[in-house]
């Protein structure tokens, strides 16, 4: 059949329009993807290409050589319209097996998803719920900036809420886990009760029944985001938890590590979405290779600049964060106060590494002058990034992180400091430290954390001299109460100054618990000595340096009629053969008790601690010493230093 010319025009027209449509979806994507947030520096997407068949996106991986990583069979790829587009099958990768680290350090791969629209101008990369699951958010293409609009409200912490907030009460978390047996080896988990105003940090064991159900309550002064340790045989894993004091949170832990809510916490301080996606594994990355790189390369006001674009970078973050997930204004305001402080902490992080650089230098000889080393840090224009900080928002006492952020703000150079000459001097001091945190923190009157800083400064004092200096730490008390300002720390310096008054003893019995009904089976044959007991494990490095460097010290005390030593360490934390090994050459003759998990669990209940090396004394009766024995260099000033003076202190 002829065609004329004008007909052949029209047909070839038709046919192109026709392919138009396909030919765009073939080439359609990112070709130089960026993103808002992501959870992790060891990966990250290079391109994005969108067919009719397929969403692929290509990722790049740099991790150690002979290290695995792995995507999760339920990755998703959330939409611009909320839809979440599943995850087909990888290339170069399997889902949900581990992916190798080639010896060159760098790999490539790529994940397959259900097709997207091909308009689509940015989405969303959720690996999993899972413990240690990545996510990538925010993906667009390089120059298309996302445009997040305005939140509806902004959460305001007026003074009816921050009373509320600071209310206190008691935390109660009930639960279940899923898939739970008493096979898998553990029959508890730990509970750190952290108070962050103080800095005290105690453990709780909580115990799981056969079913796997558990229940736990604790005294808190405000809503917490707490954590769970569990271990077991083939189980470590943390796990954290929302709590609101007076409420209770009803949690599934799952096999992956994620939780769900059976019921959280309502009211002003309600949460959800926010803890279905944890904004903290993304509103903050500073990978340390970069941080390094930056504090060697910048001096301090540079280093702090950067730092704070940096932070400016993942406010936009917060507020995409808040809009595509639906967080609540006070689950943004939560999101925006963990940025700030996070990035506030790597700028006071600076100065403590270049403190720590100085006084390495001259210990190993180099002549330094430590004032003009240390002049930037003292430098009051040096730290306008604290007017950025959340220093007067209650709100950051929830996050176990503030207490890094406090910390170093602490023992900053810029905070004056001195010593316990006379309670009136350290008055003083503490005046003028409240009169400079006043200035760099922009506030109206001494912010929240520099009243933390005197709070925690009390319970040091009271811990160290209560007891040998009463009537300095009484005036002291009273002083610093006063400068406190608010009733709700000046309740916390009350119950500190009382549980000081009651520590003066010298020794205290074993309390009725399974912790301590445990030590006594363990004990009981040193009755008539003074006990030394190690708490170490395998796996802690200053545990094992401890227990070689007294080698010399034990072998010389090893008949000695008034001293012995007890090593207690958790059963499965190691192999056996390089346990035995370690026993055999540097344990040899000792006494060394391996408990169950769970056991270690309640010894550290009975004692208070959360790490190792830890260390206990008994007295002759049984008693525990509140300044008991510790290793010495050798064995004559182990008996001068430590036995000698612990029997002047004890003995009549």
């Amino acid at each position: 059949m002829k065609l004329d010319c004008k007909a052949m025009v029209w047909l070839c027209l038709s046919l192109w329009c026709c392919t138009l449509p396909a030919m765009t979806r073939r080439s359609g994507g990112f070709s130089q993807p960026e993103w808002l947030g992501s959870s992790t520096d060891v990966v990250r997407i290079t391109k994005v290409e969108f067919t009719d068949t397929a969403t692929i996106v290509s990722f790049h991986e740099r991790y150690r050589p002979g290290w695995w990583i792995q995507i999760a069979p339920e990755a998703v790829l959330r939409g611009e319209d909320g839809r979440e587009y599943r995850a087909l099958r990888g290339e170069g990768i399997t889902l949900g097996a581990h992916y190798v680290t080639p010896e060159s350090g760098e790999g490539q791969f790529k994940v397959l998803f259900e097709p997207m629209p091909r308009k689509t101008r940015f989405f969303d990369f959720i690996e999993s719920r899972a413990e240690g699951a990545f996510h990538i958010l925010g993906v667009h293409q390089a120059g298309r900036d996302i445009r997040v609009p305005e939140p509806d409200s902004v959460f305001r912490m007026t003074e009816e809420l921050e009373r509320q907030f600071l209310q206190g009460g008691t935390i109660t978390v009930e639960g279940r886990i899923e898939g739970y047996a008493p096979s898998q080896g553990y029959a508890t988990m730990q509970c750190s009760r952290f108070n962050p105003m103080t800095g005290e940090d105690l453990p709780l064991t909580v115990y799981i029944r056969e079913d796997g159900r558990f229940e736990f309550s604790y005294p808190a002064f405000h809503p917490e985001q707490g954590v769970l340790l569990i271990r077991g045989k083939d189980v470590r894993r943390m796990v954290s938890y929302y709590a609101v004091p007076g409420q209770v949170s009803r949690v599934v832990l799952h096999a992956d590590g994620s939780v769900d809510y059976e019921a959280a916490p309502e009211g002003p301080f309600a949460r959800r979405r926010s803890l279905e996606l944890d904004f903290t594994s993304v509103c903050y990355t500073y990978s340390h290779e970069e941080y390094t790189a930056d504090r060697d390369s910048l001096d301090f006001k540079a280093f702090a600049d950067r730092t704070m674009r940096k932070m400016d970078k993942k406010l936009r973050l917060v507020d995409y964060l808040a809009w595509r997930f639906g967080y609540t204004p006070w689950e943004r305001h939560l999101a925006e106060c963990y940025t700030r402080m996070m990035y506030g902490t790597e700028v006071l992080n600076y100065e403590m590494d270049k403190k720590s650089e100085v006084t390495r230098l001259q210990i190993e000889g180099k002549k330094l002058d430590w004032e003009r080393e240390l002049a930037p840090f003292a430098d009051k224009d040096n730290f306008g990034f604290m007017c950025r900080m959340p220093a007067c928002d209650v709100s950051c006492l929830m996050f176990r992180d503030f207490n890094i952020f406090l910390n170093r703000y602490e023992f900053s150079c810029i905070l004056p400091s001195g010593n316990l000459a006379s309670a009136g001097r350290r008055l003083q001091v503490d005046s003028a430290l409240l009169d400079v945190d006043r200035e760099i923190t922009g506030s109206a009157g001494p912010s929240l954390l520099g009243r933390l800083v005197l709070l925690r400064a009390l319970r040091s004092d009271l811990e160290m001299h209560c007891c040998d200096l009463p009537e300095l730490m009484d005036s002291l008390f009273c002083g610093r109460r006063a400068l406190l300002g608010r009733e709700e720390l000046r309740a916390q310096a009350d119950r500190l100054y009382a549980a000081a008054r009651n520590r003066c003893s010298a020794t205290y019995p074993l309390p009725d618990t399974e912790g301590a009904a445990l030590l006594r089976r363990l004990t009981d044959k040193y009755r008539g000595k003074y006990l030394l007991i190690d708490f170490w494990g395998m796996w802690c490095g200053p545990c094992r340096a401890g227990i070689r460097s007294s080698l010399e010290m034990r072998r010389a005390l090893r008949d000695h009629p008034d001293v012995d030593f007890l090593f207690i360490n958790a059963e499965g934390e190691s192999s056996e053969s390089a346990y035995r090994e370690f026993v055999g050459q540097y344990l040899d003759g000792e006494d060394v008790q391996q408990v169950t998990r769970d056991e270690f669990n309640s010894l550290m209940d009975l004692f208070g601690f959360l790490g190792i090396p830890h260390y206990e004394t008994l007295d002759p009766e049984g008693n525990v010493v509140r300044d008991g024995l510790h290793y010495e260099e050798n064995a004559d000033l182990f008996k001068t230093r430590q036995l000698d003076r612990l029997k002047k202190l004890l003995e009549p």
